[in-house]
């Protein structure tokens, strides 16, 4: 009972803070102001946090080559992006008002729309890079509407207002847990398409190298390809500078299957695990290190 007593406080205070948070992200301080103002105190504060000690250890195995020097710059930037990404989280308006897009930079649009009008159904996957919402906004700037699967918060209380905030970004949510499976391969059943975010650790999946590194990896983006023929786009947001962004669309992946059904989805998951693991090397500030992607940390 004591401890469900702590539980309930703590969350009562986490999301006193973020609902303060998106009070003034979104209706006290200008978009930029807001943008500039949670970068800068997460850059401050985020380093101190004992998250950051996991993104260290992470860093450490993946790169064993960088100093400690060069450990804390990118750790820096990534809590700096974080910051940033919060304010723009509670402000999609900014980048995308229903007529305009603003401050997002496409890359490979051909490959988005060859996606859009094939008459397949299909799945963008991405990862926790740059501001990954950005893909939602410059697909809908050429009237592309994508279902995303979301992943609840812990937090009741926050959840609600995560919740709150992905709807302002993408119009349709698919929220993970035991229906969630079912409920994308319904979607996708009926033509639509989804957007994935498969770079998180998973309590189940296969193990595949990530960075050099073993790590459990989710099966849906392969099954749906490998059972169901599903196209698979990757997509990747990177920030430029500020709140300035470039949305990259990739071709489909093209891979070949051997007919053997657990090599064939392991390889396929190694072939996106490269991918995003490419992604990240080329800005490694952009990627979301405090997550336990792997076992040892």
């Amino acid at each position: 009972m004591k401890f469900s007593i702590l539980k309930r406080m703590r969350h009562l205070l986490e999301a006193a803070i973020v609902w303060i948070a998106f009070i003034l992200f979104h209706y006290i301080l200008p978009f930029k102001v807001s943008v500039n103002f949670g970068g800068w105190l997460a850059r401050k504060v985020g380093p101190w946090s004992p998250l950051s000690n996991r993104a260290r250890s992470s860093l450490k195995k993946c790169f064993p080559k960088l100093t400690s020097v060069e450990i804390e710059k990118i750790i820096a930037e990534m809590w700096e992006n974080y910051g940033r990404l919060a304010a723009e989280y509670a402000n999609a308006d900014a980048f995308w008002d229903g007529e305009s897009l603003k401050n997002i930079e496409i890359v490979g649009l051909e490959h988005l729309k060859h996606f859009q009008n094939d008459g397949q159904p299909g799945i963008i996957f991405t990862a926790h890079t740059g501001n990954w919402q950005m893909i939602t906004l410059a697909a809908q700037s050429v009237g592309f509407d994508l279902t995303q699967m979301y992943r609840p918060a812990n937090n009741p209380w926050v959840d609600a207002l995560m919740l709150r905030c992905q709807k302002l970004a993408v119009k349709n949510v698919i929220t993970k847990g035991k229906g969630g499976p079912k409920d994308l391969l319904a979607l996708l059943k009926r033509g639509d398409h989804a957007l994935l975010l498969i770079d998180q650790k998973m309590g189940e999946g296969i193990s595949v190298p990530f960075l050099g590194r073993e790590a459990m990896t989710a099966k849906g983006a392969a099954r749906m390809y490998l059972n169901q023929r599903c196209p698979l786009l990757p997509a990747r947001s990177e920030r430029l500078s500020g709140s300035s962004f470039r949305v990259t669309f990739y071709p489909p992946l093209k891979f070949e299957t051997c007919g053997d059904h657990q090599r064939d989805m392991y390889e396929l998951l190694l072939q996106i695990n490269t991918m995003v693991g490419e992604w990240v090397m080329e800005r490694p500030g952009q990627w979301l290190w405090i997550h336990r992607r792997w076992k040892d940390v």
